[in-house]
């Protein structure tokens, strides 16, 4: 069993570094200590950008940073009762910050969420209906788009519990401008999400054009380094 597992890890190890791009300058936002720093490009980033951030929790440290770094405005999104405990916080109360109490999907509807396996950490996370403890709204990158006036992403961070796969393929097929993506992919930490689904994911962002810019752990972070806003 330990071979096993020498080999797999050399093989992702591998897998990694032949993906890597190194050659963009990359910055650290966020505590650390909670989980909640992202490493992104900050060169495509200014106060007109557009962030969108799905997956509240109990820290948003990232998205204060982003606001008082480059002065840009943060959509944010989570239906469950830690996100929505965590926005109701006097300190998150920014001009800034624009909240939607819903979960990101491939479409509209509604999110099955098991109880947090870790409950000081507080995620909820996407379960079949049998598992799962609440439901929730959610609804689709393109259609928060148009309700919120923006024609593109320049920033999107998914911490999402489960769904970022769903998202992922909807903004693969249809083709929504997303400038760089931040996201956790949470094989080996969710009941039936195995790292086969992430490799998938990740070589199918590269084959449309983004580029891997960073990992550790779970957390990954694409860029899309053709011409932008890319053209349909």
């Amino acid at each position: 069993m330990r071979t096993g597992k020498i080999f797999r890890d050399l093989r992702y190890s591998i897998f990694y570094g032949l993906l890597l791009n190194r050659q963009f300058r990359l910055e650290r936002l966020g505590n650390p200590a909670t989980g909640c720093a992202w490493t992104f490009h900050p060169d495509v980033l200014g106060p007109e950008s557009v962030v969108y951030s799905g997956g509240v929790g109990n820290d948003i440290t990232f998205e204060h940073a982003l606001v008082q770094r480059f002065g840009c405005r943060v959509v944010l999104f989570d239906p469950s009762p830690t996100g929505l405990a965590t926005m109701a916080k006097p300190e998150n109360q920014l001009p800034q910050f624009t909240f939607e109490p819903v979960g990101l999907s491939s479409g509209p509807g509604t999110l099955d969420l098991a109880a947090p396996i870790n409950a000081d950490e507080g995620s909820w996370y996407l379960q079949p209906a049998a598992s799962a403890q609440i439901r929730v709204p959610c609804c689709d990158l393109s259609t928060l788009l148009k309700k919120h006036g923006h024609s593109r992403v320049d920033l999107l961070k998914i911490d999402i519990e489960g769904s970022e796969f769903s998202v992922l393929d909807d903004i693969l097929a249809r083709r929504i401008p997303v400038r760089q993506i931040c996201v956790e992919y949470h094989h080996g930490m969710i009941p039936g999400i195995r790292r086969s689904q992430t490799i998938r994911s990740i070589l199918a962002l590269r084959r449309r054009g983004y580029r891997l810019l960073h990992q550790d752990g779970t957390n990954h972070t694409f860029l899309w380094t053709a011409a932008w806003p890319p053209r349909n």
